[in-house]
């Protein structure tokens, strides 16, 4: 009897999850794969789907609004007809007893998300493959059970004939044997295809280092504690440090050269760390060119500053790529494996803490401190409060004065004010200072929402004032813009529409930007400034003396003012070369003809010398601190 393979169609795969996003990219993942794809958006349409569908195996979400995982999967299970679907549960719920729970109703495999792709079509690909293999057992069983059926016949007819007897019986022994070594070979290849799958899900196939779940499984074994363990773990097999390793510039040469170099790039770096690794250690590929090393118990800081300074060296050496010889970095986070861990996640979670500061030291390395850690909850909590506060209008502006520097004796003529954001956080009696959460909310997105916010108030301001004293001369507001809004596409149009609806005249207004906001495209900024001053509104470069801005960008930006840095001010008196420095600036400004405003002015000597110097205007304690929208107003009357 020879067994016959037939060609499966592909196989149909049933996705339940009410979050459209994660329909989408697993419909596209797994039908680039080659399923038939059937996505439904609760449990109650996927109990009614089933009445005319029968999926080959299904993903499954816990946490839904009518139906959740654990009832749908525990219905189809006791269903005769659906007890053998596949079930694979993709949740957010990542605690223990949420996964004992799904294998306890019926569940073939548990992902957590937020899911790797990849790894969800490992996981699907082996439990089809297991129900193929069950598919297939049962058919052999079924015809098993006929040749066993004809065996019997063939005992009950021995009475006729002891030759016939002897003939069929050793009839149906050969198709028995043959029967037999079938079922061994598919079991074999069963093994086979069940240890490959096992491979794939743990190692990576373009190194063949292990890859993040191997990682885990290995640091688990460390953290998990156990006081009294029956069988007490060797001592190269417990961990006593993670190094977290990245390279510079990959995505660059990846994007420039192509994938197959970027390939052979990976394989070389892999290649050089596990040259560096001790005896006992795990090197392991997280991700791109993102790797790590597990180092055993026992190992001394002095082997660790050895390592990392070893793999940086050679890591440093040239790659030859093709025709090319290219030269990368590395930097590394080392996190230190003690008893205060009781996850693998939160050892991952401080190592690539490490890594992100590490990027910043000179050295290019950084040993992890549970400081980090809590400033990183620190700085997520503010930016969650800073959002909550743009949303329920909790922040201020306040307007410093910009006067007209005189005599630093009599009273100076107010020319404008510069508007400066404030923050009391609810349940705080003071100000939170700006350096605190300006530089959080330019690293997210939150400094777009912020600039317009402070945009649209001052030009709301500007229209009261104007509506209330129609003849009152209207001063000028300096309103600071980051980099993200004049790179934005909208940014022109945001301002042209918030100017209509508030009626203020651009005259009345004058942006400020950084010296820093120069460095890369420029010519798109250049462009959006020109059309700004155009419209009449004035530029001023802020901190001026701080950044990189050549003379010549500074010849061909459309500016009107330079805004000389406090740290200048402040220090000329003790520090020479700090007055040379303001003088500089106040003759340059006055060849280019543009206005030159001093900020920071606290004390007459500093006016004084910047009148000597022929500084136009300034701003600073000396005058006035940045005062709320009625204190301001009353100072103009």
């Amino acid at each position: 009897m020879v067994l016959r393979h037939q060609v499966r169609s592909p196989s149909k795969i049933l996705i339940v999850d009410d979050i459209l996003s994660n329909l989408r990219l697993l419909s596209m993942a797994l039908s680039q794969a080659g399923y038939d794809v059937i996505n439904v958006t609760s449990g109650t349409r996927a109990m009614m789907m089933m009445a005319s569908e029968r999926p080959d195996l299904i993903l499954l979400d816990i946490q839904m609004p009518d139906l959740d995982g654990f009832s749908v999967c525990r219905q189809l299970h006791d269903n005769e007809a659906t007890a053998d679907i596949p079930i694979i549960f993709m949740s957010a719920l990542a605690q223990v007893p949420d996964k004992l729970r799904a294998f306890s109703v019926g569940a073939a495999d548990y992902i957590t998300k937020p899911f790797q792709p990849a790894e969800v079509l490992v996981r699907i690909a082996h439990h089809l493959e297991l129900g193929y293999l069950r598919r297939t057992l049962k058919t052999q069983n079924q015809k098993l059970r006929i040749i066993l059926q004809q065996y019997e016949l063939a005992e009950a007819q021995i009475h006729q004939t002891n030759q016939e007897l002897e003939q069929r019986v050793l009839t149906r022994t050969n198709q028995l044997h043959k029967a037999m070594c079938i079922l061994q070979q598919e079991s074999h290849e069963r093994q086979q295809a069940q240890a490959k799958l096992m491979h794939m899900a743990m190692y990576d196939s373009l190194t063949g280092l292990p890859n993040r779940t191997r990682l885990i499984e290995l640091l688990e074994e460390t953290v998990t504690q156990n006081p009294f363990p029956l069988n007490p773990q060797p001592l190269q097999s417990r961990w006593s440090a993670l190094l977290m390793l990245d390279c510079d510039r990959f995505r660059t040469i990846n994007d420039t050269l192509g994938h197959l170099q970027g390939d052979r790039l990976l394989m070389e770096i892999a290649a050089r760390i596990l040259v560096s690794v001790p005896t006992h250690g795990v090197a392991a590929r997280l991700a791109d060119d993102k790797f790590a090393i597990l180092l055993p118990m026992g190992t001394t800081h002095t082997v660790i500053t050895s390592l990392v300074q070893r793999l940086q060296q050679r890591i440093a050496a040239p790659i030859a790529l093709g025709d090319h010889e290219i030269t990368i970095s590395a930097h590394v986070g080392v996190v230190l494996v003690d008893s205060s861990y009781c996850h693998a996640e939160h050892v991952l979670r401080d190592g690539s803490l490490a890594l992100i500061q590490a990027k910043q030291k000179p050295e290019g390395w950084l040993v992890f401190q549970p400081e980090m850690h809590r400033r990183a909850l620190h700085r997520l909590t503010l930016e969650s409060q800073l959002r909550q506060a743009l949303r329920q209008q909790q922040l201020q502006v306040f307007y410093q004065p910009i006067v007209t520097l005189t005599s630093p004796t009599t009273a100076a003529p107010i020319v404008g004010y510069e508007a400066l954001v404030r923050w009391q956080p609810e349940g705080t009696s003071d100000f939170l200072s700006p350096a605190d959460f300006i530089p959080l909310a330019e690293e997210s997105d939150l400094i777009s929402q912020l600039g317009n916010w402070v945009f649209r108030t001052v030009c709301e301001q500007l229209s009261q004032w104007h509506r209330a004293y129609p003849l009152q001369k209207i001063p000028f507001v300096s309103v600071n813009f980051s980099v993200r809004h004049l790179q934005g596409e909208q940014f022109v149009q945001q301002i042209d529409t918030v100017l209509k609806q508030t009626q203020v005249q651009p005259a009345w207004l004058k942006f400020e930007i950084t010296e820093n906001l120069l460095i890369g495209d420029t010519q798109a900024v250049f462009e959006t400034l020109a059309q700004l001053r155009r419209w009449g509104i004035q530029i001023s470069i802020d901190d001026f003396g701080t950044g990189y801005s050549s003379l010549s960008y500074l010849k061909q930006l459309p500016v009107d003012t330079l805004k000389i840095d406090r740290a200048f001010i402040k220090d000329m008196k003790s520090d020479r070369d700090n007055l040379k420095i303001v003088e500089a600036i106040v003759q340059l400004a006055q060849v280019l003809d543009l206005d030159v405003v001093a900020e920071g002015i606290e004390t007459e000597w500093q006016a004084q010398q910047l009148i000597n110097l022929g500084c136009s205007y300034g701003q600073g304690y000396l005058f006035s601190q940045p005062l709320d929208r009625i204190a301001a107003w009353n100072l103009l009357c």
